[in-house]
Protein backbone atom coordinates (compact mmCIF):
# COMPACT_ATOMS: atom_id res chain seq x y z
CA UNK A 1 0.00 0.00 0.00
CA UNK A 2 1.35 3.44 -0.91
CA UNK A 3 0.97 6.70 0.97
CA UNK A 4 -1.99 8.32 -0.78
CA UNK A 5 -1.13 11.75 0.64
CA UNK A 6 1.68 12.26 -1.88
CA UNK A 7 0.15 13.18 -5.23
CA UNK A 8 2.26 14.68 -8.01
CA UNK A 9 0.54 17.54 -9.86
CA UNK A 10 1.89 20.05 -12.34
CA UNK A 11 4.60 17.92 -13.97
CA UNK A 12 4.05 17.18 -17.65
CA UNK A 13 5.25 13.76 -18.76
CA UNK A 14 5.24 12.59 -22.35
CA UNK A 15 3.82 9.05 -22.28
CA UNK A 16 3.16 6.41 -24.90
CA UNK A 17 -0.53 5.43 -24.91
CA UNK A 18 -1.73 1.86 -25.44
CA UNK A 19 -1.85 1.28 -29.19
CA UNK A 20 -5.36 -0.20 -29.18
CA UNK A 21 -6.97 2.92 -27.72
CA UNK A 22 -4.81 5.59 -29.35
CA UNK A 23 -7.07 7.43 -31.79
CA UNK A 24 -4.94 10.61 -31.62
CA UNK A 25 -2.34 9.61 -34.18
CA UNK A 26 0.33 10.81 -31.73
CA UNK A 27 3.20 8.56 -30.73
CA UNK A 28 3.35 10.15 -27.27
CA UNK A 29 0.81 12.31 -25.46
CA UNK A 30 1.25 14.94 -22.73
CA UNK A 31 0.25 13.68 -19.30
CA UNK A 32 -0.12 16.36 -16.63
CA UNK A 33 -1.87 14.76 -13.66
CA UNK A 34 -4.89 16.77 -12.49
CA UNK A 35 -6.53 14.15 -10.25
CA UNK A 36 -5.85 10.72 -8.78
CA UNK A 37 -7.84 8.05 -6.98
CA UNK A 38 -6.39 5.12 -5.07
CA UNK A 39 -8.27 1.83 -4.81
CA UNK A 40 -7.45 -1.41 -3.04
CA UNK A 41 -7.01 -4.50 -5.20
CA UNK A 42 -6.48 -8.00 -3.87
CA UNK A 43 -4.13 -10.31 -5.73
CA UNK A 44 -2.85 -13.67 -4.53
CA UNK A 45 -4.06 -13.02 -0.99
CA UNK A 46 -2.42 -9.60 -0.63
CA UNK A 47 -3.85 -6.09 -0.88
CA UNK A 48 -2.17 -3.74 -3.34
CA UNK A 49 -2.88 -0.21 -4.56
CA UNK A 50 -4.50 0.49 -7.91
CA UNK A 51 -4.01 4.08 -9.03
CA UNK A 52 -6.28 5.89 -11.47
CA UNK A 53 -4.82 9.17 -12.78
CA UNK A 54 -6.56 11.74 -14.97
CA UNK A 55 -4.49 14.11 -17.08
CA UNK A 56 -5.24 17.62 -18.23
CA UNK A 57 -7.21 17.51 -21.51
CA UNK A 58 -5.52 18.77 -24.66
CA UNK A 59 -6.69 19.58 -28.19
CA UNK A 60 -5.77 17.28 -31.09
CA UNK A 61 -5.89 19.31 -34.28
CA UNK A 62 -8.66 18.13 -36.58
CA UNK A 63 -9.77 15.35 -34.21
CA UNK A 64 -11.20 16.95 -31.06
CA UNK A 65 -10.12 16.87 -27.43
CA UNK A 66 -8.25 14.16 -25.55
CA UNK A 67 -8.22 13.43 -21.82
CA UNK A 68 -5.57 10.80 -21.13
CA UNK A 69 -6.00 8.56 -18.12
CA UNK A 70 -3.72 5.99 -16.55
CA UNK A 71 -4.58 2.85 -14.59
CA UNK A 72 -1.61 1.42 -12.68
CA UNK A 73 -1.62 -1.74 -10.58
CA UNK A 74 0.37 -4.90 -9.95
CA UNK A 75 3.37 -3.65 -11.91
CA UNK A 76 1.33 -2.77 -15.00
CA UNK A 77 0.40 0.60 -16.41
CA UNK A 78 -2.07 1.45 -19.15
CA UNK A 79 -2.51 4.93 -20.64
CA UNK A 80 -5.53 5.65 -22.83
CA UNK A 81 -6.65 8.98 -24.33
CA UNK A 82 -10.43 9.43 -24.08
CA UNK A 83 -11.84 11.64 -26.83
CA UNK A 84 -14.53 14.29 -26.78
CA UNK A 85 -16.05 17.24 -28.59
CA UNK A 86 -14.60 19.63 -25.99
CA UNK A 87 -12.42 19.33 -22.90
CA UNK A 88 -15.34 18.67 -20.53
CA UNK A 89 -16.71 15.96 -22.81
CA UNK A 90 -13.25 14.36 -22.96
CA UNK A 91 -13.15 14.24 -19.14
CA UNK A 92 -16.65 12.72 -19.10
CA UNK A 93 -15.59 10.08 -21.62
CA UNK A 94 -12.48 9.32 -19.56
CA UNK A 95 -14.66 8.77 -16.47
CA UNK A 96 -16.93 6.43 -18.47
CA UNK A 97 -13.98 4.48 -19.89
CA UNK A 98 -12.38 4.19 -16.44
CA UNK A 99 -15.67 2.84 -15.07
CA UNK A 100 -15.82 0.24 -17.85
CA UNK A 101 -12.22 -0.88 -17.35
CA UNK A 102 -12.48 -1.09 -13.56
CA UNK A 103 -15.75 -3.04 -13.82
CA UNK A 104 -13.95 -5.57 -16.03
CA UNK A 105 -11.03 -5.81 -13.63
CA UNK A 106 -13.39 -6.32 -10.68
CA UNK A 107 -14.62 -9.53 -12.31
CA UNK A 108 -11.16 -11.02 -11.70
CA UNK A 109 -9.98 -9.23 -8.54
CA UNK A 110 -11.61 -8.09 -5.34
CA UNK A 111 -11.42 -4.30 -5.47
CA UNK A 112 -12.66 -1.49 -3.24
CA UNK A 113 -12.60 2.27 -2.75
CA UNK A 114 -12.90 3.49 0.84
CA UNK A 115 -14.16 0.03 1.79
CA UNK A 116 -16.97 -0.03 -0.80
CA UNK A 117 -17.38 -1.61 -4.23
CA UNK A 118 -18.43 1.77 -5.70
CA UNK A 119 -15.30 3.13 -7.37
CA UNK A 120 -16.93 6.50 -8.11
CA UNK A 121 -16.55 6.44 -11.89
CA UNK A 122 -20.18 5.88 -12.92
CA UNK A 123 -22.27 7.43 -15.68
CA UNK A 124 -21.74 11.15 -16.18
CA UNK A 125 -23.81 13.75 -17.99
CA UNK A 126 -27.54 14.30 -18.21
CA UNK A 127 -30.19 11.96 -19.57
CA UNK A 128 -29.69 13.23 -23.13
CA UNK A 129 -25.94 12.69 -22.75
CA UNK A 130 -26.51 9.10 -21.71
CA UNK A 131 -27.83 8.24 -25.18
CA UNK A 132 -25.82 10.73 -27.21
CA UNK A 133 -23.34 10.19 -30.02
CA UNK A 134 -20.02 12.02 -29.91
CA UNK A 135 -19.92 14.24 -33.04
CA UNK A 136 -16.12 14.17 -33.16
CA UNK A 137 -15.31 10.55 -32.33
CA UNK A 138 -18.54 9.11 -33.83
CA UNK A 139 -18.96 6.79 -30.84
CA UNK A 140 -21.76 6.26 -28.37
CA UNK A 141 -21.39 7.93 -25.00
CA UNK A 142 -23.95 5.69 -23.32
CA UNK A 143 -23.03 3.67 -20.25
Amino acid sequence: MIDTNEVVHGTVEMVKPDAAGNWTGLEVVPFETIAERFLDIEHEGQTHTLTVSLAKPFHVEGKGWACPFRISALGREHVTPAGGADSVHAIQMAMHMIHTQLTGMARHHKMSFLGTEDFGFGRVGGSEASIAQCPVMNMSVSS
